[in-house]
């Protein structure tokens, strides 16, 4: 398994949008299936714009950036399995056709420390660069978000 901070460069988001500040567990063959595993850590910042914009005098980060951190960490796992040059035009999709399912229990406040994202890869079609994966969300060792069924699609 590898680890490295999460990358700058594009196709990945931005440091504004990234959810994720370090990859902590890459393995293309792990997990439960033997289709790859891929952890993810980021540092709560009390000062990130988010928490001034969502909920007035009840700050939380907003649950649709939980979700993002999983299919961040999912754009790291497609890279690494299906590298494309640095000039390569490459677009993420998620597939609205494919459904899935999020239970969330808890939310992440400005006075937690960090949050842990974890994706176990349960389908790849190959010739589609098609990703299928199941995780959770934790933050300092609560879990609150389970991720099933999440699908990525990568296209160049």
């Amino acid at each position: 398994a590898r680890a490295f901070d999460y990358p700058d460069a594009a196709p990945l988001p931005a440091r504004r949008m990234r959810m994720i500040d370090r990859i902590t567990h890459l393995d293309l063959e792990g997990g439960p299936q033997g289709l790859g595993l891929v952890r993810g850590t980021a540092e709560v910042d009390p000062e990130a714009w988010f928490f001034k914009a969502h909920f007035h005098q009840d700050p939380v980060w907003p649950g649709s950036l939980g979700l993002e951190s999983f299919n961040q960490l999912l754009k790291v796992y497609a890279l690494q399995r299906w590298p494309v040059s640095p000039d390569a035009p490459v677009r993420f999709e998620c597939p609205a056709e494919m459904p899935h399912a999020w239970e969330y229990r808890g939310q992440i406040l400005p006075s937690d420390r960090r949050v842990s994202v974890q994706a176990e890869i349960t389908h790849v079609d190959e010739p589609g660069r098609l990703l299928r994966a199941d995780g959770y969300l934790a933050v300092d060792g609560r879990f609150i978000y389970r991720m099933r069924d999440f699908t990525l699609r990568m296209r160049s």
